[in-house]
């Protein structure tokens, strides 16, 4: 008869130990495996307490005060403009443009160029 190497008495005793925990892991979770059309029963007397709503919420205001508004946002989203303040009005611009020397207004159409 053969030994088997202690490799695979190891994995074989830690799979069926996995498999075992599997029951009472699912044992606290509302929802349980069943042989009905549905598949499946709802616990809700298993429920686990959570946080409360207000405690929720308290959370968020902090994460929101600390990190700023992006904080609750995905990563994939790109990140909120930055107000930039009170802009010109369309006189202000116009008062601009038309009080520029020649030499200020040759190198400004010269940066739009390219």
């Amino acid at each position: 008869m053969q030994k088997a190497p202690t490799s695979t008495l190891l994995s074989l005793a830690f799979a069926a130990l996995s498999l075992g925990m599997l029951n009472s892991a699912s044992a606290s979770a509302t929802l349980h495996s069943a042989p009905t059309e549905k598949g499946y029963e709802l616990y809700p007397e298993h429920a686990q307490p959570g946080k409360s709503r207000a405690q929720v919420q308290a959370e968020t205001v902090e994460a929101l005060q600390k990190r700023g508004p992006n904080a609750l946002r995905s990563s994939n989203y790109p990140p909120a403009p930055v107000a930039s303040g009170p802009g010109k009005t369309r006189q202000q611009v116009m008062d601009e443009y038309s009080s520029e020397t020649p030499a200020e207004r040759k190198a400004r159409l010269q940066m739009f160029r390219g």
